[in-house]
C-alpha cells in the first residue's frame, strides 16, 4: 500500500515541479495533486528537497535509458554517440520538467534547478565516458582522458544543436550528425 502512495506522490510532486518549478512547488500543491493528506507525503518523504531528489533521480533513470536506446552494435561509436546525444537533445526538449528547471535555473537563478541540471548533464557525461572507455578497450578509441572527452564531446554537441540553432537557423539531425562526425567526433575518438 505505502508503495503504491509512493508513486501517487511522485506522479503528482513531477507534476507540480513541472507546473510551478521547483521554487513555486510546495508540499501542500503536491498533497492537493495526489488527492491525499500533507501528513501522507511525510511519511514516505521527510522534506520538499528529498521529494525532489526522487522526482530527479526518475529521471535520471530515464536519461540513462534514452541514451542506452540510442546505442546500436550495426553503428560505429561516433555514430552512436551523436545519435543517442541526438535523442537525449530531444528528451530533455520535450521533457516539460526539464523545461521548466531549465527556465528556473537561468530566469530566476534557482540553484535546487541549476543544480537538478548539472547532475542530469554529469550522469551524460558519465555515460559518454563509459562509452568511450568501452571503445578504448576494444581498441576502437585512443583517447588519453575519456571523462575530458566526454565532456567537450557533450558540450560541442549541446553548442551546435542549441546555441548555433538560436543564433542563425535550425539544422536538421542529419546535417547534425554528419557536421558533428566529420568535424568533432573523428578527431575526439579517433587515433
Amino acid at each position: 500500500m505505502l508503495a503504491n502512495k509512493k508513486e501517487m506522490i511522485l506522479e503528482a510532486a513531477g507534476q507540480s515541479f513541472s507546473m510551478f518549478g521547483y521554487k513555486g512547488t510546495t508540499i501542500d500543491q503536491v498533497a492537493k495533486l495526489a488527492n491525499i493528506g500533507k501528513g501522507t507525503i511525510y511519511t514516505a518523504f521527510k522534506s520538499k528537497e528529498e521529494l525532489f531528489e526522487a522526482v530527479l533521480n526518475q529521471i535520471i533513470i530515464e536519461v540513462k535509458d534514452v541514451f542506452e536506446r540510442a546505442f546500436l552494435d550495426s553503428r560505429s561509436m561516433d555514430d552512436n554517440i551523436s545519435h543517442a546525444l541526438h535523442d537525449l537533445l530531444e528528451f530533455r526538449q520535450q521533457h516539460v520538467l526539464l523545461n521548466k528547471l531549465t527556465q528556473e535555473a537561468s530566469a530566476i537563478r534557482s540553484i535546487p534547478a541549476k543544480n537538478a541540471l548539472t547532475e542530469v548533464e554529469k550522469v551524460i557525461i558519465e555515460s559518454i565516458t563509459q562509452q568511450i572507455e568501452r571503445g578504448i578497450e576494444h581498441g576502437k578509441v585512443k583517447v588519453s582522458d575519456p571523462k575530458l572527452t566526454a565532456f567537450m564531446v557533450y558540450k560541442s554537441y549541446m553548442a551546435l544543436a542549441i546555441e548555433f540553432t538560436e543564433m542563425f537557423e535550425p539544422i536538421d539531425k542529419q546535417k547534425i550528425i554528419k557536421l558533428f562526425k566529420s568535424h568533432l567526433t573523428k578527431g575526439l575518438l579517433s587515433d
